[in-house]
């Protein structure tokens, strides 16, 4: 089950009540090694890794829905202009007419395509497994301002809110009679309707958060007192350790050679 105003789906695998910082550190050197690795063998190995965290941890069917949704319009656009356009391109693969399509643009789209795979797989596996106020939390006891933990926060929960907000807006759109389904340019026009609320909304929104954290004294400068500790084992930040030193060891690899 997601989590309010962040896409947090609850659960109790090991990746859930793992400290937020190892899984933190574990998204940072997936994306980083996925855009270091030299291969495509390299890159999908990493992405296998991520969706067998993904299936430990509960959350694989709503990571596939959700990474499908953003992968396949990207990928679409990338597998063309590749194709057509890559500088590289020298055999074909496909001629109709004027339109030539070519081996070595397919060949890097699969690449560029495996390697944004992996990023928003990392991402989402670590927005379904952890909560942003713990991340927040976590990085404030590691002596992180309270101020830039609250803009992290609420960067963290900015779309899942825009999102709510705008389906609710929806909603009642739809219930005084707009018509949002149909054709392509009808659906298009029912979205104008939703801007102007949307943006109105967010602003009015901001404002009254300000407002409780004024109220709540947030910018006195008193000292805080932490809301609860997370179990950070030696396991886990030998796990760190090794996690963050692999990003510059697959550097110099990489700087050596590694194919």
């Amino acid at each position: 089950m997601a989590g309010g105003l962040s896409l947090y789906q609850e659960g109790r695998s090991l990746l859930h009540r793992a400290h937020p910082l190892t899984k933190g550190v574990l998204t940072l050197t997936a994306v980083a090694l996925a855009f270091i690795a030299p291969s495509g063998f390299w890159v999908a190995g990493i992405l296998v890794g991520l969706l067998t965290l993904a299936t430990a941890a509960g959350v694989i069917r709503r990571l596939i829905v959700a990474a499908i949704a953003v992968i396949v319009p990207l990928s679409l656009l990338i597998f063309l202009v590749q194709g057509f356009a890559n500088p590289s391109n020298r055999t074909i693969v496909l001629a109709l007419g004027p339109i030539v399509y070519y081996r070595e643009g397919l060949a890097f789209a699969g690449f560029v395509v495996l390697r944004i795979a992996c990023l928003i797989c990392a991402t989402f596996l670590f927005s379904f497994t952890t909560r942003p106020a713990d991340i927040t939390e976590a990085l404030m006891q590691r002596g992180l301002s309270p101020n830039m933990g609250y803009v992290l926060q609420s960067a963290l929960q900015i779309i899942p809110q825009t999102l709510d907000m705008a389906g609710r807006i929806q909603d009642a759109q739809r219930s005084r009679g707009l018509e949002t389904e149909g054709s392509l340019p009808k659906r298009a026009r029912a979205y104008l309707p939703l801007m102007l609320p949307l943006v109105l909304s967010s602003l009015v929104a901001t404002q009254e958060r300000a407002m409780a954290l004024e109220v709540r004294g947030f910018g006195l400068p008193v000292k805080r007192v932490r809301r609860y500790e997370f179990a950070d084992s030696a396991v886990q930040r030998v796990t760190r350790w090794a996690l963050a030193l692999a990003v510059p060891a697959a550097i110099v690899a990489r700087l050596l050679g590694w194919k």
